[in-house]
């Protein structure tokens, strides 16, 4: 037994072994991973930030917000007597004085009665002044902040230094007035900064150890302002700026003397960090001191004959009225400039960016991608554009999809967003659906470039990009940390979101209310589609990997860039894909199953051909069925009347898929056929009347408000949309919606 034991031990060593060095030549190799490869799942590949992985730093932040999470008062109390122990050894240390216990003492006192109201300040802070503009509710938290909490810190510290310190009532105020308004000043050019970094990118249990990082060194200040405000009566005041001053010397027990003896030497010691000047000092003369241009004679004042305030410019007042005149014309135009930029109505967005892309921009992938990179940087940091025209739940265009009650039925097909870097950006441009994808189950670079063609005369697009694709796992992950972050930001688990709860019936794949996201899964190129168990399996790996991350999953069968992807769509192969697809998103470990919709082809526009995809639709369990895809006829596409210039006529012609207006009349056409068949073969059968009607996107050349109308009146519950923001922008989500609401205003007056 012992032997048996040794041997067993020795071999599961190898087997630890051999694979350790398998993974280590898997990651040096640059070869995407074949079907047979162990590749990382959304399980074990690391998801969080760098700053979360640091070792023992990483253990240490995370230890204090559990102690935060258990004990938050003590916790408080606790950091914020190690910041005032800190920066008040700081302070002493820069005062080039012996050390001095008591000051310490009084030091920890402070901080420890103001720890708690300050951590409730922060919370209800939290709480409060949560707008829809991201930028407008982080100034809105840092001027209260600044404006409330500031200066009644910043009274309680120095009053309650100069109480502990024995001092009379009159000598708190006159520390309380000499300091903080200079500390007040000062603080605007710290804690704005610290406020909005921390609202912004600190979760709120390190908020705390955030905050008392930066305000060791604000402690230390304070501290050392305390210092010399306590020390006034023995410092001498400092020259004035441009003559030499009559210098008065402070009368012991004065506390006006002493007040007016820091100042200058503050301004002296604290020059980096004060404003600049702009009044000069000039001490009043004493009726008894006689003074030429080279000699100054003084005379000691009298204890109720203190020295005089500075005379002020009389052209100060204009400069400085003028100054804030300025001030507020750039404010007013950064803030209007603001509100119409990132506006979805702007018209700029219309007329002046896809113009100005596509001329800097030759080559459209690379434009898209520019787009695509803009739009994803500009929303972390909130300068995003989006839609401010409110939707409601019961609003002229709402629509009931899958059981949601979704704002609007206007969506953005697959491909503007193939890997889900920016699914958050397209809903803010006010799309009720967002399709992102396709996503194949391995990594794939798709055909050679170029790839994309545009056609301007048509407003047309001719892509072949092939589904290029990152792969199922690297969309999982991005899709798994996205949920996880926004499950951080509601105070829930990561299950909870999964499974709706306690998130006010928002879907776990859009994350946002009366919305959804679809994703979009195909196969690989290299999958052989004549084995249809291969092509299965390459589908089932991606339900595997993204259905719990979708509202609803797009079976994509009708790209005309991959190889035989379309000879899927004959009735027996489809229904066994289908099949397939649907028993493998109902084992989703998620209380509310995602929809599963196909994707059909507008060129197989033949009845039998259509009469085969619905037959494998209901016979499959299938939810329901997006018509259509791109096109690789040509004929038809050029309007009478309308001239191809330049290349256009060469680039018509390139293989790959056609998009554009001119499919319209072909998409209102099969989405009226298709929803006469799907109808009528519930009807056929006794066991499927009781099931629930089929849903049908349409997608294909839509691109106005009328075009959407038509497709939902022939029986569509979503009208998607791509092609048309490439060449009308990022506004076209809520032209094409605005268009509706006035078609309809017309119709029912």
């Amino acid at each position: 037994m012992a032997a048996e034991s040794l041997l067993r031990a020795v071999l599961r060593r190898k087997v630890e072994f051999l694979r350790h060095v398998r993974q280590r030549r898997a990651h040096h190799s640059h070869k995407p991973p074949t079907a047979g490869e162990q590749i990382p799942t959304p399980g074990n590949v690391p998801t969080l930030p760098f700053w979360q992985r640091l070792g023992p730093l990483t253990r240490a932040a995370m230890a204090y917000a559990r102690a935060q999470r258990k004990r938050p008062y003590t916790t408080q109390v606790a950091t914020s007597l190690v910041i005032c122990f800190t920066a008040d050894l700081s302070a002493q240390r820069m005062g080039g004085r012996d050390y001095d216990p008591k000051r310490t003492v009084r030091s920890l006192i402070v901080g420890s009665i103001s720890s708690i109201p300050s951590y409730k300040w922060m919370l209800w802070l939290s709480n409060k002044f949560n707008y829809s503009s991201h930028i407008l509710s982080l100034g809105t938290k840092v001027v209260v902040n600044q404006i409330c909490f500031t200066p009644i810190f910043n009274t309680y510290f120095f009053g309650m230094h100069a109480f502990l310190a024995g001092e009379s009532w009159n000598n708190i105020v006159e520390r309380i007035r000499v300091t903080v308004p200079v500390s007040f000043v000062n603080s605007w050019k710290l804690w704005p900064a610290v406020t909005a970094i921390s609202f912004t990118f600190i979760p709120m249990e390190y908020r705390s150890l955030f905050a008392g990082v930066v305000a060791v060194g604000w402690q230390t200040y304070l501290s050392f302002l305390n210092r010399k405000a306590e020390d006034g009566k023995t410092i001498e005041p400092a020259p004035a700026l441009a003559v030499k001053a009559v210098e008065a010397p402070v009368v012991a027990g004065s506390t006006q003397a002493a007040a007016a003896a820091t100042r200058p030497a503050l301004s002296a010691a604290l020059r980096p960090l004060a404003p600049k000047p702009r009044l000069q000092s000039f001490p009043r003369r004493p009726n008894s001191t006689t003074t030429t241009t080279t000699t100054t004679t003084t005379a000691t004042p009298t204890p109720t004959e203190p020295t005089k305030a500075a005379v002020a410019d009389p052209s100060i007042l204009p400069r400085r009225l003028k100054l804030s005149a300025y001030a507020a014309a750039l404010a007013a135009v950064l803030g209007v400039g603001y509100y119409y930029a990132t506006d979805t109505r702007a018209s700029v967005h219309q007329y002046l960016v896809p113009r100005l892309l596509r001329t800097i921009y030759p080559d459209a992938e690379e434009a898209h991608h520019v787009g695509t990179a803009a739009l994803k940087g500009l929303y972390e940091v909130g300068l995003h554009i989006r839609e401010r025209v409110p939707e409601y739940p019961n609003g002229p265009l709402s629509v009931n999809v899958f059981g949601k009650q979704l704002l609007n039925p206007i969506g953005i097909s697959a491909g503007l967003d193939k890997d889900a870097e920016i699914p958050d950006p397209l809903f803010a441009l006010g799309a009720g659906v967002v399709e992102v994808g396709g996503c194949t189950p391995f990594p794939q670079e798709g055909n050679p470039k170029p790839r994309v063609f545009r056609i301007p005369s048509v407003d047309g697009l001719i892509n072949r990009y092939g589904l290029n694709s990152r792969g199922a796992d690297a969309m999982a992950t991005r899709l798994r940390e996205r949920l996880r972050k926004f499950a951080r930001s509601v105070g829930l688990t990561e299950n909870q979101v999964l499974n709706e709860e306690g998130t006010d019936d928002i879907p776990p794949g859009s994350l946002h209310p009366g919305r959804l996201l679809c994703v979009q899964i195909a196969k690989n190129k290299k999958t052989d589609e004549k084995d249809v168990n291969a092509v299965i399996r390459d589908y089932v790996y991606c339900v595997d990997k993204l259905a719990p991350y979708a509202d609803v999953l797009v079976v994509n069968v009708s790209s005309p860039n991959t190889p035989g992807l379309r000879d899927l769509q004959a009735t027996e192969p489809l229904t066994k894909l289908l099949s397939a697809v649907v028993d493998a998103a109902q084992q989703t470990k998620r209380k509310i199953k995602p929809r599963v919709m196909v994707k059909v082809s507008p060129d197989e526009d033949d009845d039998t051909q259509m009469e085969g995809v619905v037959e494998a639709v209901w016979n499959s369990g299938v939810d329901g069925v997006i018509v259509g895809n791109t096109t690789k006829r040509r004929t038809g596409i050029v309007p009478k009347g309308v001239k191809l210039i330049d290349d256009e006529p060469n680039i018509l012609h390139e293989e790959g898929g056609f998009s554009g207006p001119a499919l319209f009349k072909n998409t209102l056409s099969l989405v009226g056929r298709y929803r006469k068949m799907l109808d009528g073969y519930a009807l056929k059968s006794e066991s499927d009347k009781s099931a629930a009607q089929k849903v049908l996107f349409a997608s294909g050349g839509i691109t106005n408000g009328e075009q959407a109308l038509k497709v939902l009146n022939a029986g569509a519950s979503v009208a998607m949309v791509y092609t048309g923001m490439v060449y009308t922008g990022s506004g076209t989500i809520t032209r094409i919606k605005t268009e509706m609401k006035e078609k309809l205003a017309v119709k029912s007056a």
